[in-house]
């Protein structure tokens, strides 16, 4: 296990003073990103190798988000990395050590140069210290989307405040363009993203929103609808 210890700031917080959920994404990719650098398998030295890690789906689980000000202990758990793959938990808990959330990820480790996968390198698969995943209720990697007649958004070009250090859409933007088409979505208690592929500057996401009982279900796609990311949340 690897974590960080921090403070909610004013700048992470929505309307209601708490951690916005795409704050608490940053928190989880910045926690694995700082364990990546800490054992010297971090982004430098994976982009000389010309290597990177790509998210492939997320479970976010939120039992409380945090307050302003609060402090908070952020951590990251591998659990299994085998082939191409690589399988994380994250957590977030509060200073009595009770968890405000738990989370799930897949990842793929890819050439840069092919955009295809690689196998995860020896020094790679020991340099990670695999530990048992967290309890709790694991719901798979792939998103149903609720049928075909979901509401249409108005267009959003991909522009460079959406990017990350390697030049494309970078993870939690996905979830901030999701969450901002539905307000509601502020009060879920679980998001599941699933990433189908990269969306680069100069090109559009073309929305639509599916309500289905308690779950609210966002595809960001190409304009011939084949989706970028599906975004889910369970209210």
């Amino acid at each position: 296990m690897y974590s960080f210890r921090s403070r909610i700031r004013f700048s992470e917080c929505g309307a209601d003073g708490r951690l916005t959920l795409t704050s608490l994404l940053n928190y989880f990719q910045d926690c694995s990103t700082f364990q990546s650098e800490d054992l010297g398998i971090g982004i430098k030295p994976l982009r000389e190798r010309g290597t990177l890690w790509v998210v492939n789906s997320w479970q976010i689980d939120m039992i409380r988000l945090p307050e302003l000000g609060e402090e908070v202990e952020t951590g990251t758990i591998p659990y299994e990395i085998k082939g191409f793959f690589g399988k994380r938990n994250f957590f977030m808990k509060d200073q009595a050590g009770e968890y405000l959330a738990k989370a799930d990820s897949l990842w793929t480790y890819i050439s840069t140069e092919t955009g295809s996968p690689e196998r995860i390198p020896g020094d790679i698969l020991t340099g990670y210290r695999l530990e048992p995943r967290l309890e709790m209720e694991y719901q798979g990697r792939k998103i149903a989307v609720p049928g075909n007649d979901g509401e249409k958004c108005e267009r959003i070009p991909v522009t460079e405040h959406l990017l990350d250090a390697n030049h494309h859409v970078n993870n939690g933007k996905y979830v901030e363009v999701a969450a901002s088409l539905v307000p509601e979505t502020s009060a879920a208690k679980r998001i599941r993203v699933e990433y189908r592929k990269q969306a680069f500057l100069g090109e559009s996401f073309f929305p639509r929103i599916f309500r289905a009982n308690d779950r609210i279900t966002v595809t960001l796609s190409d304009e011939q609808n084949n989706p970028y990311t599906v975004v889910e949340f369970s209210l």
